[in-house]
């Protein structure tokens, strides 16, 4: 099943640590997060942002998605790839339902208009099996590295999808 709630970033006043630039694939991460996004497809001219959003579970109602647990800068999007970390403060130990990159359309952000501003890019998947999202376990002593991601702009799914009806009314 692919979950499609583009990471509902209610509100985005937070920001991360680490610096962002076209890297290759790591595999070691000081803190927190950290990996590669691979973009595809064309940067719609509509964009303000594009992040990655962590959730130690996978938000159920329109009210949930400012429930992340981390945020990474905006990405640049000039380059194929981008290196990421994530997040403002190291994650604590434990593990993690869903990383994704989402795209953010100009606009001001509220929770009534995250359904048309709010989109997933792309969701980090299990490498063993790639139709489930990937976990992601964070230990005390590390982060954890290695955990790339495709965005592809082209696939660009609403989170009104993810959410019932109701929900989004909410």
């Amino acid at each position: 099943m692919r979950f499609s709630a583009a990471a509902l970033l209610v509100p985005l006043v937070l920001s991360c640590d680490g610096g962002l630039a076209p890297q290759v694939a790591s595999t070691t991460c000081p803190v927190g997060i950290c990996g590669v996004v691979h973009f595809r497809g064309a940067v719609p001219d509509s964009t303000d942002y594009v992040r990655v959003v962590v959730y130690d579970s996978i938000p159920r109602t329109l009210t949930q998605v400012s429930s992340f647990a981390g945020l990474s800068d905006p990405l640049p999007l000039g380059p194929d790839s981008t290196r990421y970390t994530c997040c403002i403060t190291p994650l604590p130990p434990g593990s993690y339902a869903w990383v994704l990159v989402v795209w953010k359309k100009v606009g001001p952000l509220d929770v009534n208009s995250a359904p048309a501003l709010l989109e997933e890019a792309g969701s980090y998947l299990n490498p063993a099996d790639t139709a489930q999202l990937g976990v992601v376990t964070v230990s005390a002593s590390s982060g954890v590295g290695g955990v790339n991601i495709v965005a592809d702009f082209g696939r660009l799914q609403s989170i009104s999808a993810f959410f019932p009806p109701a929900a989004v009314a909410r």
